[in-house]
């Protein structure tokens, strides 16, 4: 199963803890930093799941964050956590792209509730009428034909079908998934070949030279 990548902006040390305790115990990756610079930063090279954001924090605030986040065209579902009450700055919340807001003090209970809820969203992807894709998995439907896939190449498709009809270079998807792990082009190639069978060739791309481009509905 899928261990669910949450990215956690919160400039409360102490309740930026509680938040990491309570989710690492629940089965969750998670990132914690005080700082919006450093979202953009990690955002740029990992792909996350969550994102819980505190809205007065180092840098730019958490609304203008998620909307230039938005803008560049990451559609991770956000759960505001602020102590805002005014309802003029609830509704400026959601008009920047928020999934859902909760106010401080929250029950912890309730917030792992409505983490689910948005990650149960995400059972399935549609590559096309009869493809589609089942990260919690990693399996790739095929006209009912099912293609169990590695761990990586899952990890390269997913990358692929949040940057659909972009064109992607080697070194995007080896930032993202590998990070400092070494891996050789002909083991990398081999996870591109195994995708390309398992979804179709059609909608996978190579243009030499600059990367891959995936296009699906």
């Amino acid at each position: 199963m899928k261990q669910h990548k949450v990215l956690i902006l919160e400039d409360d040390l102490d309740l930026r803890d509680t938040l990491e305790e309570a989710l690492v115990a629940e089965g969750f990756n998670t990132v914690a930093t005080d700082s919006s610079d450093t979202v953009i930063d990690l955002t740029f090279n990992n792909r996350f799941d969550l994102y819980l954001f505190d809205v007065n924090v180092i840098g730019m605030d958490g609304f203008e964050l998620l909307h230039a986040l938005r803008e560049a065209g990451d559609e991770t579902p956000a759960i505001f956590l602020t102590s805002k009450k005014n309802p003029h700055e609830v509704v400026e919340g959601f008009s920047v792209g928020a999934s859902d807001y909760m106010k401080k003090p929250f029950d912890m209970d309730e917030l792992l509730a409505r983490i689910m809820r948005f990650l149960q969203k995400k059972k399935q992807y549609s590559i096309s009428g009869t493809i589609t894709y089942l990260p919690e998995s990693y399996e790739v439907v095929n006209n009912e034909r099912k293609v169990a896939l590695k761990e990586k190449e899952a990890l390269i498709l997913e990358y692929f079908l949040e940057n659909k009809n972009k064109l992607i270079s080697k070194d995007q998807i080896l930032e993202s998934i590998y990070k400092d792990e070494y891996i050789t082009d002909s083991t990398f190639r081999g996870y591109i070949n195994r995708i390309k069978n398992a979804i179709g060739k059609e909608h996978l791309r190579n243009i030499r030279g600059r990367g891959y481009i995936f296009e699906a509905v």
